[in-house]
């Protein structure tokens, strides 16, 4: 049976953990209250289905429970209605809020099939997995590079920035999933815009070294083929961008050691993303 929230804690006026979590969803699109609970470092049972649901109720969220995503262990995905897109919008300093943003809630109550919503909260899982071994690193997410012109048209699932010893160059992360089944062509794509992007100087603004591309595969069989496939792209569009792979299973199990990633160039040899060298 499912649970009543009482309407008494609902206000016209949210608090600020509220807004939090509006501002989180925002960012990621959707999120599951596992997710969240993490990057609010709460544990999901205290307290927080209660307060999503009370965000809900009121039409700042927007819930889809599916069928698929429950047999996952994911029980709700959660995403940003126009109401709670607008009410963050008016709040001070959050003029980023894009009208991209509103024609995509619409999309988010209706678009159908498990792959879209699974794909934004691997996005997100993952990314949160990378910043609980990296304390320090930041994640932008593609919400968050639409602020900036300085990226390509075609956004990567995340841009990642982790200090180094010189704090002038931090190391910096193109990050894609690479999804089960996902056609080469995507990745063949792909590869070819970020050459041509950085060819045509599309990163010269930042004043930093052209950011590594991390490629992580959803599952571990997977990986050598696309080691293969992307060094004879590379060769092919004679590209000078590195390329690093890794695995879900891997983010999700280092412990120990932060050391899952393997350069497409050399694949005898695992390294952490720490190790990665800023210049090429």
């Amino acid at each position: 049976m499912a649970r009543v929230i009482k309407q008494k804690y609902v206000r016209d006026k949210l608090n600020s953990g509220q807004v939090k979590v509006l501002e989180i969803v925002y960012r990621y699109r959707f999120v599951s209250r596992q997710l969240l609970a993490g990057s609010l470092g709460v544990k999901p049972e205290n307290g927080l289905y209660e307060k999503l649901e009370i965000l809900v109720g009121h039409e700042y969220l927007g819930k889809r429970l599916e069928k698929q995503l429950t047999l996952q262990n994911v029980p709700a995905a959660y995403y940003l209605t126009p109401k709670g897109l607008k009410y963050l919008r008016e709040l001070p300093d959050h003029e980023y809020v894009d009208d991209q943003a509103f024609q995509e809630s619409y999309r988010d109550k209706s678009v159908t099939g498990l792959p879209f919503i699974r794909y934004h909260l691997n996005v997100y899982g993952q990314t949160l997995a990378l910043q609980k071994h990296y304390p320090d690193l930041k994640v932008f997410t593609q919400r968050d590079m639409r602020r900036y012109s300085y990226f390509p048209e075609k956004l990567p699932d995340a841009f990642l920035s982790l200090p180094s010893d010189d704090p002038e160059q931090p190391h910096r992360f193109f990050f894609d999933i690479v999804r089960d089944r996902q056609s080469r062509n995507d990745l063949i794509n792909k590869l070819k815009e970020y050459t041509e992007f950085f060819d045509d100087s599309g990163w010269e603004e930042t004043e930093s070294e052209i950011p590594v591309l991390l490629l992580l595969c959803e599952w571990g069989p997977t990986e050598k083929s696309i080691q293969r496939f992307v060094r004879g792209q590379l060769s092919r569009l004679d590209s000078g961008i590195r390329v690093y792979t890794s695995t879900f299973a891997a983010t999700d199990g280092a412990t120990t050691t932060h050391a899952i990633w393997t350069d497409v160039q050399d694949t005898d040899e695992l390294c952490s993303l720490d190790d990665i060298s800023v210049n090429p």
